[in-house]
């Protein structure tokens, strides 16, 4: 039903309006009767109207001056207005626009439901109109974040065409600071489920700040782009987020993620540089086993070349040691020695081989810090070699240092992080609501990963160790204080002295008190 009112001074005429037609059945409700333009005014503001029958001369308001006033403050709103014949071409000249209709009085019935109906019509017209108009703004407000996120990634991945890039960044509300630009990957392994991904996405997107943007990639990873006006400032902001980007994940009790950070660039034509760097130091960071945190500044992209088979081996070779397979790295290396075998190299070819493989395992170990002080620098020594046979040793045995390293390097960081949960236990046993998540919290890993590194690396659960410490310094404090029991159990973190009773006996086989005692005899 349209809303309709009526404005008129006669009382007789708004009568005779209001009960001449079946309101209610032609489309058009009567929802109000009124002497003049203010009292139609002041109704309008609280109800909805769509169409308003006015007389022209009428007391405090007229019709012309209502009709200017909707104009201006109700312009969806259809008038038609009441006129006697001798002031109709006055009030035709006085009113051009917005006016949809002039109605002579007197007018009948019948005249005036068939100006409805013809109304009704057009209206019908109208809101039809809209609401496909309307449709089709819903579509399309739905596909936007898609078709955005697919610009986003092919800004960062392709080759941008700057006029193409200006048109789809104003369209796309893409807020461009017009100084430094950085690209993040957050890698999420694959057996992390939905939930967990939408979970972790929407913790990202709620600390970005204005103009930064999040999206996914082919590989189904977390890009996040970042822009600042400073350099400096850009740079520590990248990294603390991704620091609160690990702490949360780690809470998740999934398996870590891995995040690589590209290079800052001063130009958005310039992304697809950082995206690369971001992706490769995502790649560095999976090679060492426990994750963290790289920039393409900590790790240097190697490019191979590999116009020939002979590149395309090393080029799987370099792959193989980054993926961390003892097996797949010394196929790879066996490859190349079958290919050099199978084909008449001169000795200056060879050495050239040689010199380019050796290189390769050098980048290898210089990218993820494998040197040691103590090693013997003659393993990185380029050589003439006089026999394949020769040189397989010594590539091999290069081979097997470097997965030793690796296998050195993993030991050692899971060794520092149980030293250093230990560590964290041994300073807060005393607070009574110290918990296991506080600690992976600060070493970046999720409940099960601590509690099973731990476990291995200790032979003992977290609950198990923290009971451990307590309990000696519980027995350090009875034998070297006065302390009353239930201080010695404040002191070590439990909150109910009786429960720190029972926990004290069944290690010690006796009360804090029958500790003590034994301690005097």
């Amino acid at each position: 039903m349209y809303q309709l009112i009526f404005v008129d001074d006669e009382a007789i005429v708004r009568d005779g309006i209001s009960s001449c037609l079946p309101w209610g059945q032609n489309g058009f409700e009567l929802a109000g009767l009124f002497e003049h333009g203010l009292q139609a005014l002041e109704f309008m503001r609280e109800h909805h109207v769509d169409v308003v029958i006015s007389d022209i001369n009428m007391p405090r308001m007229d019709g012309l001056a209502l009709n200017r006033t909707i104009e201006q403050q109700y312009p969806d709103v259809m008038v038609l207005l009441l006129t006697g014949y001798d002031e109709f071409e006055y009030a035709r000249e006085a009113v051009k626009t917005k006016v949809r209709e002039f109605l002579l009085k007197p007018i009948t019935a019948d005249e005036l439901s068939q100006i409805l109906s013809r109304i009704e019509g057009e209206m019908n017209f109208m809101r039809e109109r809209k609401r496909q108009y309307q449709l089709m703004q819903d579509k399309l407000e739905a596909s936007f974040p898609l078709l955005k996120e697919r610009f986003l990634y092919r800004l960062v991945s392709g080759n941008p065409d700057v006029e193409s890039l200006l048109k789809r960044k104003e369209y796309f509300h893409l807020m461009d600071l017009g100084a430094f630009y950085q690209v993040s990957i957050i890698s999420i392994p694959g057996n992390w489920d939905e939930f967990g991904r939408i979970t972790l996405a929407e913790f990202i997107r709620v600390r970005l700040e204005s103009g930064e943007e999040l999206f996914s990639n082919r590989n189904e990873d977390l890009v996040i782009l970042l822009q600042g006006e400073y350099k400096e400032v850009l740079k520590h902001r990248s990294r603390t987020l991704a620091e609160k980007i690990y702490t949360y994940a780690s809470r998740l009790g999934r398996e870590q993620i891995s995040t690589g950070c590209g290079e800052i660039v001063d130009r958005l034509t310039l992304l697809p540089g950082s995206y690369r760097g971001a992706s490769n130091a995502v790649d560095y960071s999976r090679v060492l086993g426990l994750s963290q945190i790289l920039s393409i500044e900590e790790v240097r992209d190697s490019k191979k070349i590999a116009p020939e088979r002979f590149s395309e081996l090393t080029a799987d070779l370099a792959d193989q040691l980054k993926s961390g397979g003892r097996n797949s790295s010394a196929q790879a290396l066996e490859n190349i020695f079958l290919c050099l075998k199978n084909h008449f190299l001169t000795p200056l070819e060879i050495s050239f081989y040689f010199t380019r493989l050796l290189f390769v395992f050098l980048n290898f170990i210089q990218e993820m810090a494998l040197f040691s002080e103590s090693d013997d620098t003659s393993l990185y020594q380029p050589r003439n070699f006089e026999s394949l046979s020769q040189a397989r040793i010594f590539f091999t045995r290069l081979l097997d240092l470097i997965e030793d390293r690796i296998e050195t390097h993993r030991n050692d960081a899971a060794r520092f992080r149980i030293e250093k949960a230990k560590q964290i236990i041994v300073e807060r046993m005393g607070d009574s609501s110290f918990s296991l998540q506080e600690i992976c919290n600060e070493i970046y890993l999720s409940v099960s990963q601590f509690s099973l590194l731990f476990k291995e690396g200790t032979g003992q659960t977290f609950l198990e160790y923290l009971t451990h410490c307590r309990m000696k310094e519980a027995k350090k404090l009875l034998k070297s204080t006065d302390l009353k029991s239930y201080e010695v159990a404040e002191k070590t973190g439990y909150k109910d002295p009786g429960y720190f009773s029972i926990i004290f006996k069944k290690t010690t086989g006796l009360t804090p008190m029958e500790y003590r005692r034994s301690l005097e005899e």
